[in-house]
C-alpha cells in the first residue's frame, strides 16, 4: 500500500513525464503505469511516454558499462580502475554538490520568508510603518508580505550596484583582476563560427531590437485596454533606459580594447544585459502568472541559461567587462523588482496570455530581423579582433637581448604569465619544422577520446598532451612537436608561435616558444613534478643544421618562476 500511495504521489506530481521518469527509477517503475491507468491518463500520451522511454532506457543503463568496458581494453588494468574509480567519484561529488546547494536554498529561503512574515505584521500594527504597509501592499492581502520581500530584495541589489559603481570609479574597470581575466579569457577562444553565434546572440539585447518590441507591446496593450499593465510595459522601458544612460555618465568607463571599432560610449553598465534582464523576465513572469504554470523550475531554468548566453556573447565579442555585466544584471534586476512592486498594488487585468506570447514574438522576430539583416556584417567587422601591435628591432639588439618588449614570458587565457619562453628562432615556419623533423621530432597524433579519459581522470598521462593547447598573445602554436629522450622515458614538447616583433633587415619572422617535458599528470590533486628543462643545442639537434647560428643565453628575470636563472637559445640564419 505505501508503495502505491507513492506511485500515485509521484504521478500527480508529475503528470504524463512520470511515464518517462518511472522506467528510471526502480522502486516506482512498475507502479507507474498502473496508477496511470486508474487516473485516467490517455492511451495516446502513455504509448508515447512509454515507447520513447523504452528506447532510451537499455542504452542509458548500459552504456556506462560498454565505456568503461572500452575503456579497459584500451587502458592498462590500473589506469582502467582508475577511471572508474574517479569517474563514479566525480559524479557523486556533483550530485552531492547540487544536492546540498539546493536543501541550503530552501532552508534559508524558508527562514527569510518567515522573518520577514513576522516583520509585515508587526508593520502593520505599528503606527509608523502604516503607510509603508498602504504604499506595499499587494492587491491580495493573503499575499502582501511578498511585498516586503520584493522591497528588501531590491535594496540588497541597489546597494550593490551603487557600491559597484563607486568601485568602478574609482578603480577604474580595466584594473580589476576580474575584468582582465575574464577579457583574456574569451580572447583566447575567439573563433569565426562563435563570432557568428555570439553576434546573433548579442542582438537579443540590442536596444534597438527591445525597445521598439517594448512600445509595440504597449500600444497593443492599450489598444486591447489593458492600461495597467501597458504603463508598467512601458515603465519598465523608460527606467532601463534612464538608469543606463545616468549610469553610463556617472562611472565613466572605457570599454576594453582590441577591436577594429569599438562603440564610443561608456562601458558601465552592459546595456544589452540590462535590457535582456529586464524584458525576457519581465516577460517570463507575467505570462507565468497569467497562465498559472505550477511547476515553474524548469522554466526558471531555461531563461536563466538565456540570460547568461547574452550576458557571455557581450565578454566573449570583447565590447564589455565583467563588472559592466554584474552591473547590468544588477540593474535590470532592480528596475524589475521596483516595478513588479507597483504592478502587484492592482489584480491582473484578463489578459489572455497567448495573445500576449504571440504579440511578442512576432514583435521581437520582426524587430530582431530586420535590425540582424540591416547590421549583422558590419558589425562582424567591427568586433573582429585587432592585432596587437608590431615592435621593431635591430637584428643585433635581438641576438643580444638588449632593449624593451623582448619575449621571455607566456601568459594564460586569463592574462596570467604562466611559462618561460625558452626559444627564439628567426626562420621560416615551414624550414624550421623541416629541420626539426629531420632531427628526431614528430608531429604529435591528435586528441581522441582515450586522451580525453586520460585528462578526466587524471591517470599517468606521460604520452599525451593536454587537450587545452597552451597559448601566447591569445593564439594556439603555430607549430607543435614532440620528442622522446633518455631513451624514450622522457617526452618533451616544443611549441613554437609566430611574435608580433619585426627584426629589421631579416627576411625572416621571429618565431618565439618552448620546450619542456610532459607532465606525468595535469591533476591539481597530486603534486606535479618539475617540467623545467635545460634547453641546449643537443636537446633540439642530433646533428647541427649547417646554414643556422645558435647561441646560448642565460637571463636573470626578476619574477615569480624558479629558477630565476634561465637558459635560452637564439638561432638565426648565417
Amino acid at each position: 500500500p505505501a508503495l502505491l500511495e507513492n506511485g500515485e504521489h509521484f504521478f500527480r506530481k508529475y503528470g504524463s513525464m512520470s511515464v518517462f521518469i518511472g522506467r528510471f527509477v526502480g522502486p516506482v517503475r512498475a507502479l507507474v503505469p498502473l496508477v496511470a491507468g486508474m487516473l485516467g491518463l490517455k492511451p495516446v500520451r502513455f504509448y508515447i511516454a512509454n515507447i520513447v522511454s523504452a528506447i532510451g532506457w537499455a542504452p542509458a543503463y548500459m552504456l556506462p558499462g560498454i565505456l568503461l568496458g572500452a575503456a579497459s581494453l584500451e587502458l592498462p588494468t590500473d589506469v582502467a580502475v582508475h577511471v572508474i574509480f574517479m569517474l563514479f567519484v566525480t559524479i557523486f561529488l556533483i550530485m552531492f554538490i547540487i544536492w546540498f546547494i539546493q536543501k541550503m536554498f530552501r532552508l534559508i529561503g524558508k527562514h527569510i520568508d518567515k522573518a520577514l512574515t513576522q516583520r509585515w505584521i508587526h508593520m502593520t500594527n505599528s503606527a509608523f510603518f502604516k503607510p509603508v504597509t498602504q504604499l506595499l501592499k499587494h492587491h491580495d492581502h493573503q499575499k502582501s508580505h511578498g511585498q516586503l520581500i520584493l522591497t528588501t530584495w531590491f535594496i540588497v541589489l541597489g546597494c550593490a550596484l551603487l557600491y559597484l559603481l563607486i568601485y568602478v570609479m574609482f578603480e577604474g574597470s580595466q584594473h580589476i583582476a576580474i575584468n582582465d581575466i575574464v577579457f583574456h579569457f574569451f580572447r583566447s577562444i575567439r573563433t569565426p563560427s562563435r563570432d557568428n553565434i555570439m553576434l546573433a546572440l548579442t542582438f537579443l539585447g540590442d536596444k534597438k531590437v527591445l525597445l521598439p518590441v517594448m512600445v509595440i507591446l504597449f500600444g497593443w496593450l492599450i489598444f486591447r485596454k489593458y492600461t495597467y499593465t501597458a504603463w508598467h510595459v512601458l515603465a519598465l522601458g523608460i527606467l532601463a533606459a534612464g538608469g543606463i544612460e545616468i549610469l553610463k555618465l556617472l562611472a565613466h568607463s572605457s570599454r576594453p580594447w582590441g577591436l577594429v571599432h569599438n562603440s564610443e560610449s561608456f562601458s558601465f553598465p552592459s546595456g544589452h544585459t540590462t535590457l535582456t534582464v529586464i524584458f525576457y523576465t519581465g516577460l517570463t513572469l507575467l505570462l507565468m502568472q497569467l497562465a498559472h504554470i505550477k511547476h515553474r523550475r524548469f522554466i526558471y531554468y531555461l531563461l536563466t541559461l538565456f540570460i547568461l548566453a547574452v550576458s557571455a556573447s557581450r565578454l566573449y565579442l570583447g565590447v564589455h567587462w565583467f563588472t559592466d555585466v554584474l552591473g547590468g544584471w544588477l540593474l535590470g534586476s532592480s528596475v524589475l523588482l521596483l516595478v513588479a512592486i507597483s504592478y502587484n498594488r492592482q489584480k491582473n487585468e484578463n489578459i489572455k496570455p497567448g495573445e500576449l506570447l504571440s504579440v511578442a514574438l512576432i514583435a521581437l522576430i520582426l524587430c530582431y530581423g530586420q535590425y540582424a539583416l540591416r547590421h549583422f556584417n558590419s558589425f562582424k567587422q567591427d568586433y573582429a579582433l585587432l592585432e596587437r601591435p608590431v615592435v621593431t628591432l635591430s637584428q643585433d639588439a635581438w641576438w643580444l637581448q638588449q632593449g624593451k618588449n623582448l619575449p621571455f614570458y607566456r601568459t594564460n587565457r586569463f592574462g596570467l604569465s604562466t611559462q618561460i619562453l625558452n626559444l627564439q628562432w628567426l626562420g621560416s615556419l615551414t624550414d624550421i619544422e623541416n629541420i626539426l623533423l629531420t632531427n628526431g621530432w614528430q608531429i604529435p597524433p591528435k586528441n581522441d577520446w582515450i586522451d580525453v579519459l586520460h585528462r578526466l581522470s587524471d591517470v599517468n598521462s606521460t604520452e599525451h598532451l593536454p587537450l587545452v593547447s597552451p597559448i601566447y598573445l591569445d593564439k594556439k602554436p603555430a607549430l607543435t612537436l614532440v620528442k622522446w629522450i633518455q631513451g624514450g622515458k622522457k617526452l618533451v614538447v616544443l611549441r613554437l608561435w609566430e611574435s608580433r616583433i619585426v627584426i629589421q633587415n631579416a627576411a625572416w619572422p621571429l618565431q618565439v616558444g618552448s620546450v619542456e617535458v610532459v607532465p606525468r599528470t595535469y591533476s591539481w590533486l597530486f603534486k606535479r613534478k618539475a617540467t623545467a628543462i635545460a634547453l641546449t643545442p643537443v636537446l633540439l639537434f642530433t646533428h647541427m643544421p649547417a646554414n643556422y647560428e645558435v647561441k646560448e643565453i642565460t637571463v636573470h628575470l626578476n619574477s615569480s618562476f624558479h629558477p630565476r636563472t634561465q637558459y635560452m637559445l637564439l638561432i638565426k640564419p648565417k
